[in-house]
Order: structure tokens, then C-alpha cells, then sequence
């Protein structure tokens, strides 16, 4: 073999391993990728629940401040009609 040949085969070779590291580099780095998606995932699920167990509380709180104030500010109930039925024309 001449000294050619031997060059390009060995430089063929370099490549190919060079190429393999970089596949292996590039699959490891997606798999990592993968499982950290999966755990962020997961994390915003659980902050999900925990948003809507907030709006139910802020929703009960809302109500309970309604309902106080407005016990408080609003006038007693008065009665629809102040005369008897006999008073207006009734027959």
C-alpha cells in the first residue's frame, strides 16, 4: 500500500470516530433534555393544583367579605307593599 492510501483511510476513520463521538454527544444531550422536560412537567402540574387551591380560597374569601359588608351597609329589608291589598283597588 502506498503511503497515500494509508493517509486517506486513516483520515476516513478519524472522521467516522469523530462523527460517532458527536452522534453520542448529541443523543446524551437530547436524552438529558428529555428528562429535564419530564421534571419541569411534574413541577408545573403541582403549581397548577396549587393555583387553583388558591383561587378556590381567594374565591371563599371573596364571598365572605361580600356577604359581611353587605349585611353591614345594606339597609334592613323593607316590605314590597306598605298598605293592605284593600287599600288600591282590589276587589
Amino acid at each position: 500500500m502506498s503511503i497515500e492510501i494509508i493517509a486517506i483511510i486513516s483520515v476516513g476513520v478519524t472522521m467516522l470516530g469523530v462523527g460517532a463521538a458527536l452522534a453520542s454527544l448529541i443523543i446524551t444531550g437530547q436524552n438529558g433534555l428529555r428528562t429535564e422536560m419530564r421534571e419541569q412537567r411534574t413541577e408545573i402540574q403541582e403549581q397548577g393544583k396549587e393555583i387553583r387551591g388558591v383561587k378556590i380560597e381567594l374565591a371563599a374569601l371573596k364571598a365572605t367579605v361580600e356577604t359581611y359588608f353587605r349585611v353591614r351597609v345594606d339597609p334592613p329589608m323593607q316590605p314590597a307593599v306598605a298598605e293592605p291589598p284593600g287599600d288600591y283597588g282590589a276587589d
